[in-house]
């Protein structure tokens, strides 16, 4: 193995790393991960920038609640 990631992501190089966290185990990562690429732009930028507080506002619900 060349310790590159997957191919997608070796396409990208080079990559900056500007989150992480630790889970129990794979399938609970597996599922943070999921969740967090389907969240807004603002909300991914929020939670990189660590604005924790703000996640909930950034929420499409919310946005949704908001505009309606």
């Amino acid at each position: 193995m060349s310790g590159r990631g997957a191919a997608y992501t070796a396409r990208l190089l080079p990559v900056k790393l500007v989150w992480a966290t630790e889970t129990e185990n794979v399938g609970d990562a597996f599922e943070l991960e999921k969740k967090i690429q389907n969240w807004s732009r603002a909300k991914r930028q929020a939670l990189i920038e660590g604005r924790f507080a703000d996640l909930p506002a950034l929420s499409r619900s919310a946005y949704r609640r908001t505009t309606e």
